[in-house]
């Protein structure tokens, strides 16, 4: 039997939070701190980037409504999608499928999920697309 972990969390995209949000001098902590821990994280079998424009993004964050999420502006998400976007084209740690999740919703739809379980299972390494309709 093999074991399977499943995570939203990689830590070598952690840096795209940290160059946004945080001051020089706390980037510099930061950054320290990151490159002690970075050697030692576990490497991912596969990621997933679930991939949106940045209006998407807005559009959902709004109606999620979370409380911890209010505080977030329409340009952070613009700067950020396009940070991720730029980390996830040069990303070669491993295999990695890029999901335009624009017209998917994994949380209400199982036909959606179902449509990225199958493409993860068929996923045989390197960099992969997945847009709905291909």
């Amino acid at each position: 039997f093999s074991r399977v972990t499943v995570s939203d969390f990689l830590l070598e995209k952690d840096p795209l939070f940290a160059r946004i949000t945080l001051s020089s001098d706390e980037l510099r902590l930061y950054r320290q701190i990151y490159e002690t821990l970075q050697p030692q994280a576990p490497r991912p079998d596969l990621v997933v980037y679930l991939q949106a424009a940045p209006e998407v993004l807005v559009e959902r964050v709004r109606r999620r409504a979370e409380d911890f999420e209010r505080g977030i502006s329409a340009e952070y998400l613009t700067m950020l999608a396009e940070n991720y976007s730029r980390f996830f084209y040069h990303y070669n740690a491993g295999p990695v499928l890029i999901v335009n999740s624009e017209r998917l919703n994994f949380a209400r739809e199982e036909r959606d999920l179902d449509l990225l379980i199958d493409r993860i299972s068929s996923m045989r390494g390197g960099r992969e697309f997945f847009n709905f309709g291909d």
